[in-house]
């Protein structure tokens, strides 16, 4: 499967676009703030509904417009499928599928998984625990529609619970009690397919380290849930509602729910070390750079279809090695969409792509690539 072409309509700095694409490679060369990394980001709204970089859809719409629309086509064994997306200010997103609306965005979900290389994958080793637990999310989600269910509904009880916890109503007590249960059963699914999913990045993150360092380092990846997970969810859910009411007085006093999945993390580790504090800046670099290789094989395995790479004007950064080193790994993906300023970080790859200038918001096909 793969994306044959791309319509933008009104987003960000591209008043209209329409581009296809090589089923492999497509390299985007130009100045910088010229509009490439727009192309990666509508490509991976087509695949997760939302944006890499902006924090809400009326950013995405071009200045001056009440609208926007992103439209994909795909090439996939049983025919093609168009996707749309319309960005609609002050709404919230519609999705169209060969032109009929449809009534949930997370359709979309591991129908065209993806994963996103950019300059900010640093901040998934140096950053906070959020960025790392949204890391996660966004992976499990692209596999497992029911996770999604799971997250909403947790969200939802975290959200009235924290309100209740910060008004001190009377009676408050047995109201919170009420949050609990929905609170606990769905934490308790979202941590045990956390947890399993970091095992498996683990395993594909250890084995990309050593790839690229020869067998010097070794990389893991440990799920930190701040509750024991023992036993099935039932279980799991049991401990979560014992340390909510262990912690009953700590939250009243300040205000918040202190026990679930959203204070857990993602312990990244190198050579037996905690990586964001122990790591140099380029066993960090690698780190972020073995932690998003182990993403793209977990969604292959997981979703049984290799994913969009969508690697943003990161290469770079690499030294020559790394460079060789990813660009190989390209080879045994699936259709994969790289920016930068100059061929010449893409040396090794250069031939076998079809390669697009951009500048102005005008993207002009420069090389057509094999079977053009």
């Amino acid at each position: 499967m793969h994306v044959r072409s791309l319509r933008l309509s009104h987003f960000r700095n591209y008043d209209s676009l329409e581009v296809g694409f090589h089923p492999q490679l497509n390299l985007f060369l130009g100045p910088n703030a010229q509009g490439k990394t727009n192309i990666l980001e509508a490509l991976y709204c087509l695949s997760t509904t939302r944006s890499f970089r902006a924090a809400s859809d009326e950013e995405m719409i071009q200045f001056g417009r009440g609208e926007g629309a992103i439209e994909g086509v795909l090439r996939r064994e049983e025919g093609e499928q168009a996707i749309r997306l319309e960005l609609r200010q002050g709404k919230n997103k519609a999705l169209f599928l060969d032109g009929k609306k449809q009534k949930k965005l997370s359709l979309l979900l591991g129908r065209l998984p993806a994963v996103v290389f950019s300059p900010d994958d640093l901040f998934l080793v140096k950053g906070g625990p959020a960025l790392r637990r949204r890391y996660l999310d966004l992976t499990v989600l692209q596999m497992d529609q029911g996770y999604l269910a799971h997250l909403q509904q947790y969200e939802r009880a975290l959200k009235q619970r924290n309100s209740l916890l910060r008004q001190k109503v009377p009676e408050m007590q047995s109201q919170l009690s009420v949050w609990e249960e929905p609170l606990a059963r769905h934490g308790a699914a979202l941590m045990l397919r956390r947890r399993e999913a970091a095992r498996k990045l683990s395993d594909f993150a250890g084995e990309a380290l050593g790839d690229l360092t020869g067998g010097a380092e070794r990389f893991e990846v440990r799920y930190e849930p701040n509750l024991p997970l023992d036993g099935p969810e039932s279980s799991v859910a049991d401990q979560m509602l014992r340390a909510l009411a262990q912690a009953r007085r700590e939250e009243m006093a300040r205000g918040v729910t202190v026990v679930g999945p959203h204070r857990d993390d993602l312990g990244l580790w190198a050579n037996g070390q905690l990586l964001r504090k122990f790591g140099s800046q380029g066993q960090q670099r690698t780190g972020a750079l073995a932690l998003k290789l182990a993403q793209l094989s977990l969604l292959a395995e997981g979703c049984r279809t290799a994913p969009l790479v969508l690697f943003d004007d990161v290469m770079a950064e690499l030294d020559a090695k790394r460079r060789a080193f990813f660009l190989n790994r390209l080879q045994q993906g699936g259709q994969a969409f790289l920016t930068g300023t100059s061929a010449n970080d893409f040396s090794a790859a250069s031939k076998a792509a079809r390669i697009f200038s951009v500048e102005g918001g005008k993207v002009v096909r420069a090389q057509d690539g094999p079977g053009g």
